[in-house]
C-alpha cells in the first residue's frame, strides 16, 4: 500500500506541476523530517518585560479603582463631610487624602446693642486640607470690630478681636474597627485684641480713668479629644472632652485677673440626618473653668454653658449652607466657647462651604435670548445664572455721579459668590421723604458702601423646573457712617415666550436703624436679537411706600458683552438703592461682562 502511493504521488506531481498550486512529495515511512526545535528569547532583551508589564497593569487597576472610589465618594458628599459642629467641639469625619474645602462663616448678633447697626458681626474664614486620610490641617482667619454690646460705666467702648489658628487633627481610633472613634485635635493660635479708644478708656484698665486704647498680642491655644458614636445610620453622638489656652490678665493696669484665662469644658453634640441632603446640629457645652467665658456691663468675669442648634443643607457635592442660633461668639478653636463681649445673647450663624471636587448638578445650557438676561437688570434682580467658573462684571454710572462696580464668580452652577459690591451714591434729593434717616445713614454725603454676599439657584427650567427661583442675600456697611445692613430677596423668573420674560422679587432691608419689606417687577422684551427693552419697578410694602421706576435698553455686542442705557428715579443700583426714590431723575449707562 505504501509503495502504491509512493507511485501515485509521483505521477501526480508531474501532471500538475503546470499548475504551480499544490507541490506533492514522497514522504518515506520513518525518515520524515522532525520539525526543528524551537528556540526561545526574551522580548526587547528584557527578561522581566511581562513580568514589569503585569505590575504596571494591575497598579494602573488599583488606581482606576481607587479613583472610582474616590470619586463615587465625592458624589455622595453627606453628613459626613462635616468637619465640626463648632469649631471647639471638632467631628471624627475627615476629607479624603489631597483635597481641600474652604467656608465662609458669618456670627451676628440680631441688633446692635448700644452700638447700633444690624448687629454685632464675627466673621470669618476657614481652609481645611486632607493631609491623609486620617488627618486634617485647618486653617482659622477670624476678626471683630464693634462697640461692645452693652455701656460699660455708662460709656460706649469699642473692642477688637482677630485670630490666626491652625489646627491639626488626627484620627487616633477608627469607629469602623471598634465601638467607637477618637481623634485628637491641638491647635495654636495667634490672637490680637484690643480695647478703648481716645474718648474712652480700656476694659483691661482697673486701675484709673486714663483714656486711650490697650492693645495685645497673645500666642493661644486649645487641645480636645473628640469621641464619637454612630447611633444608627442616621444618628451620630459625641462627647468632646477639651481645655483652651487664654490669658487670665491683661497689661500692667489690671487689680486680679481682668480676662477669661484657661478652661477646661466638656462639650456633647449630636448630628442628625434627617434627609440625604439635610441635616440637624445640636450641640451643649459645659465650661468648667479655672477661667470664665463671659463679662457682663460690670465687668464681672464668670463661666456660661454654650449652646447651637440649627441645619446643614447640602445644596450638591460643591456647595453647602449652615444656619444656626448660638450664643457662641469667637470663631476659632480657643475663642469659640467665649459668649460676645459684655453679654451673653442668641446669636445666628451662617456658614457657605466650597468643594472644589465635588460634582456639580448638571443643568441644561441657556438658550441665545435667556443668555442675554442672565446678567440681570438695573434696580430689579433676576433668577438666572452664569454657569460654573463663570466671572461676572458689572460697572454702572450716572448723571448725578453716582458710581458702581461688581464682580461675581459661579462656584457652582447653583451659587454664585458676590465677592466685591462697591460705590457711592451721590447728589441725591431726598427732600420731603419720610426715609431721611436711612439715607443720613446709609448715602450721606461721603458714603461709600461695600458689599459682599452670594446667590443660589432653587428652581430652573435647565433642571426641568417650571421656572427660575433664586436667593440672594448681601452683607456691607456705610464706611463713612459704620453703619451696615443686611439684604435679601427671592427672584421669580418666567419665560412666557421667545420675546417676553418678567420677573417678580420680593425683598427686605434689614439694619438696626429700620427694617422693611418691599417688591419689584420687570421684563425683558426682545425687541431684535440683540435688542432689548427692560421696564422695572419697586416699591416698599408699607403705607409709606416709595415707587420708583426704571426703564432701559440693552443692546447686546454678543452674549458676553451687552450695554444697557437706562432712566430712573430710584436712589441707586446697589441694593438699598432698588427701595429708595430720589426726587429727581437721572441718566445712566451699565455695562456688563461675563467671561
Amino acid at each position: 500500500m505504501l509503495n502504491f502511493i509512493g507511485v501515485f504521488a509521483e505521477k501526480v506531481n508531474k501532471n500538475i506541476t503546470r499548475f504551480n498550486k499544490v507541490n506533492w512529495e514522497k514522504v518515506e515511512e520513518n525518515k520524515s523530517n522532525p520539525l526543528k526545535k524551537i528556540i526561545w528569547k526574551y522580548y526587547e532583551s528584557d527578561e522581566n518585560y511581562f513580568e514589569k508589564k503585569n505590575k504596571q497593569s494591575s497598579t494602573t487597576d488599583k488606581k482606576n479603582s481607587h479613583s472610582e472610589k474616590r470619586n463615587f465618594k465625592s458624589s455622595k458628599i453627606s453628613v459626613f463631610s462635616i468637619t465640626e459642629i463648632e469649631p471647639f467641639l471638632p467631628l471624627n469625619n475627615f476629607l479624603e487624602y489631597d483635597t481641600i474645602q474652604a467656608s465662609v462663616r458669618w456670627k451676628s448678633s440680631f441688633d446692635g446693642g448700644v452700638g447700633g447697626g444690624t448687629g454685632q458681626q464675627n466673621p470669618s474664614f476657614v481652609f481645611d486640607y486632607g493631609i491623609s486620610d486620617s488627618s486634617l490641617i485647618s486653617i482659622y482667619i477670624t476678626g471683630a470690630d464693634d462697640d461692645l454690646y452693652n455701656l460699660v460705666d455708662g460709656q460706649k467702648i469699642n473692642y477688637y478681636w482677630q485670630s490666626y489658628a491652625l489646627s491639626l487633627k488626627k484620627k487616633l481610633i477608627d469607629e469602623e474597627d471598634f465601638d467607637f472613634g477618637l481623634s485628637l485635635v491641638s491647635t495654636l493660635e495667634y490672637w490680637r485684641h484690643a480695647s478703648g479708644s481716645e474718648t474712652a478708656k480700656s476694659i483691661y484698665n482697673q486701675k484709673d480713668s486714663t483714656l486711650g486704647k490697650d492693645k495685645f498680642e497673645n500666642l493661644v491655644g486649645a487641645l480636645s479629644f473628640p469621641i464619637s458614636k454612630n447611633l444608627n445610620e442616621n444618628i451620630s453622638a459625641l462627647i468632646v472632652p477639651g481645655i483652651t489656652f487664654l490669658p487670665e490678665k491683661l497689661g500692667p493696669k489690671g487689680i486680679g485677673k481682668n480676662s477669661y484665662g484657661n478652661n477646661f469644658y466638656i462639650g456633647s453634640g449630636l448630628v442628625f440626618d434627617i434627609a440625604e441632603d439635610f441635616n440637624l446640629l445640636l450641640s451643649y457645652t459645659t465650661p468648667l473653668g479655672p477661667g470664665n467665658n463671659y463679662f457682663d456691663s460690670n465687668l464681672n468675669y464668670s463661666r456660661k454653658p454654650i449652646y447651637s442648634f440649627g441645619l446643614g443643607w447640602n445644596v450638591n457635592p460643591k456647595i453647602g449652607i449652615e444656619g444656626k442660633i448660638t450664643n457662641s461668639y469667637g470663631a476659632s478653636p480657643s475663642t469659640g466657647i467665649l459668649t460676645i463681649p459684655s453679654d451673653d445673647l442668641p446669636l445666628y450663624s451662617a456658614t457657605l462651604t466650597y468643594r472644589p471636587y465635588g460634582e456639580d448638578t448638571y443643568l441644561n445650557t441657556l438658550n441665545e435670548r435667556d443668555k442675554l438676561i442672565s446678567k440681570g437688570g438695573i434696580t430689579v434682580n433676576n433668577a438666572l445664572l452664569p454657569k460654573a467658573g463663570n466671572s461676572q462684571i458689572n460697572i454702572s454710572s450716572d448723571s448725578r455721579g453716582n458710581l458702581f462696580g461688581s464682580y461675581y464668580y459661579s462656584l457652582s452652577n447653583l451659587f454664585q459668590l458676590e465677592l466685591l459690591n462697591i460705590g457711592r451714591f451721590n447728589n441725591l434729593n431726598f427732600k420731603g421723604s419720610k426715609k431721611s434717616h436711612l439715607y443720613s445713614n446709609y448715602l450721606d454725603e461721603n458714603n461709600f458702601n461695600f458689599r459682599l454676599g452670594g446667590k443660589l439657584l432653587i428652581f430652573s427650567p435647565q433642571k426641568n423646573d417650571l421656572y427660575w427661583l433664586a436667593s440672594r442675600l448681601s452683607v456691607g456697611r456705610n464706611d463713612d457712617t459704620n453703619q451696615g445692613y443686611l439684604f435679601t430677596e427671592f427672584m421669580n423668573t418666567f419665560r412666557l415666550n421667545n420675546w417676553l420674560a418678567f420677573n417678580v422679587s420680593p425683598k427686605y432691608f434689614f439694619s438696626g436703624v429700620e427694617s422693611f419689606g418691599g417688591i419689584g417687577f420687570s421684563s425683558y422684551i426682545n425687541l431684535s436679537d440683540n435688542l432689548m427693552l427692560i421696564p422695572e419697578i419697586n416699591t416698599s410694602i408699607k403705607n409709606d411706600s416709595e415707587l420708583n421706576s426704571t426703564l432701559a435698553v440693552r443692546y447686546s455686542f454678543s452674549s458676553e458683552k451687552s450695554l444697557d442705557l437706562y432712566y430712573s428715579n430710584a436712589a441707586g443700583v446697589q441694593d438699598i438703592g432698588h427701595l429708595l426714590k430720589d426726587n429727581e431723575n437721572r441718566f445712566g449707562i451699565k455695562l456688563n461682562f461675563l467671561y
